[in-house]
């Protein structure tokens, strides 16, 4: 079997198990470091997203409670300027209600002052001075009358401004505890204000990490590729190095393998054949290895279908076996791409299905085994597709 072209982790395994990738060719070497460097960067960065998120929902949360705190200060200050305006009503009233009491204590003094200067005399002579019995009797009752509305005047004075004070005090009461409130609500507000601040502060700490992470991802991403890319290129040099000395090792008769070549379809000339009819089957009762695992779901198809085991990811399969457009595809290939947006991984290692013929594609995508139309498969990716057969083997 003869590929048509070294993928990425082709050339780290050739050379890896030549033994000679840190001295021929070091950029192997570092790409799988720089690999390993950008998987830390990524997972440092999702976490770092992560507790971004988190912080910007707290953030949103005590920025809300402080809202509502805010609120409640403004009700509470209302409440407590309506209590006071009471207040200085009722002492208004108050004020109002003294006055008629001293207008009254001023009429009793009179009257007082007016009885102590006549004497007990004139109330004699009031009761002498009756000339019938029911006058007698008039004057007596009128004299009792006099007494009487006296000690009422004064009680209701007493009664009076006693329910005005009481009244007083209790806006008084009721004010004070609106004030105590408001107190509790103005050092909560503090409190949530220094809480919002220390967020804003994580917040501004967290973008700023992750701004740098997605630097350093998209850093490590370029190099990494560039590092890849030196690597295969390496590879391929040293591979058709190992076929020209194979060649001129080999004799004149080699040459015949190397035309044999129209191929019915794979990146290379098919080295052997497997029954279509065990890998369509298979294809249908193969489950999927899991979700972003597109490319062991075909392995373990055509290790099923007893056709022989292939690993590698999608973009392994897409640079060493396809080398077809789609328009010749052949029931049995495996279409693929280098790259597709499902995922982070999806976008490094691509997508890779089964056609089965008949314009169905077989594939695992995000953990689901599907069938879908070869067209809908070719029209999802921006990334060209190329089919070929996997390991070289011609499937019929």
């Amino acid at each position: 079997m003869s590929p048509r072209g070294v993928t990425r982790r082709d050339a780290l395994r050739l050379f890896i198990g030549a033994g000679i990738c840190a001295t021929f060719f070091p950029s192997v070497a570092l790409a799988t470091s720089t690999q390993e460097q950008l998987d830390a960067a990524q997972m440092s960065y999702d976490e770092a997203q992560a507790a971004l998120d988190q912080i910007n929902q707290e953030y949103a949360t005590i920025a809300g409670q402080l809202s509502q705190t805010q609120a409640q200060v403004v009700d509470v200050s209302g409440q407590i300027d309506q209590k006071q305006a009471d207040i200085d009503d009722k002492q208004a009233e108050i004020d109002t209600k003294q006055a008629e009491i001293d207008t009254k204590q001023e009429v009793l003094g009179e009257r007082m002052s007016s009885a102590y200067k006549s004497g007990p005399q004139s109330t004699l002579d009031m009761i002498l001075s009756s000339a019938t019995f029911e006058e007698l009797t008039s004057n007596i009752y009128y004299l009792d009358k006099v007494s009487e509305s006296d000690r009422q005047m004064i009680d209701e004075v007493r009664t009076l401004k006693a329910q005005l004070e009481d009244e007083k005090s209790a806006l008084e009461d009721e004010k004070s505890a609106l004030e105590s409130q408001k107190s509790d609500l103005e050092t909560l507000q503090t409190q949530q204000q220094d809480q919002l601040s220390q967020s804003q502060s994580k917040q501004i700490e967290a973008e700023t990490l992750v701004g740098g992470l997605s630097s350093d991802v998209q850093e490590l991403m370029g190099q990494r590729d560039a590092e890849l890319a030196a690597a295969q290129q390496a590879a391929e040099e040293a591979r058709q190095q190992a076929r020209a000395n194979s060649n001129s090792g080999g004799g004149s008769g080699g040459g015949s393998n190397a035309g044999g070549g129209s191929g019915s379809g794979g990146g290379s000339t098919p080295t052997g054949s497997g029954s279509l009819s065990a890998m369509v089957s298979a294809a249908y009762s193969t489950s999927s290895p899991g979700s972003g695992l597109c490319a062991a779901w075909v392995t373990n198809v055509f290790r099923n279908a007893g056709v022989g085991y292939f690993g590698g990811n999608a973009c392994d399969m897409y640079y060493s076996w396809c080398g077809t457009s789609t328009g010749n595809i052949q029931p049995g290939m495996i279409i693929a791409v280098p790259t597709a947006p499902f995922s982070p991984a999806a976008i490094l290692y691509g997508h890779v299905g089964i056609y089965l013929g008949g314009g169905t594609v077989r594939e695992n995508l995000s953990g689901t085994v599907q069938s879908v139309s070869l067209g809908s498969w070719v029209s999802r990716y921006s990334a060209t597709s190329l089919c070929g057969w996997l390991g070289g083997v011609a499937l019929s």
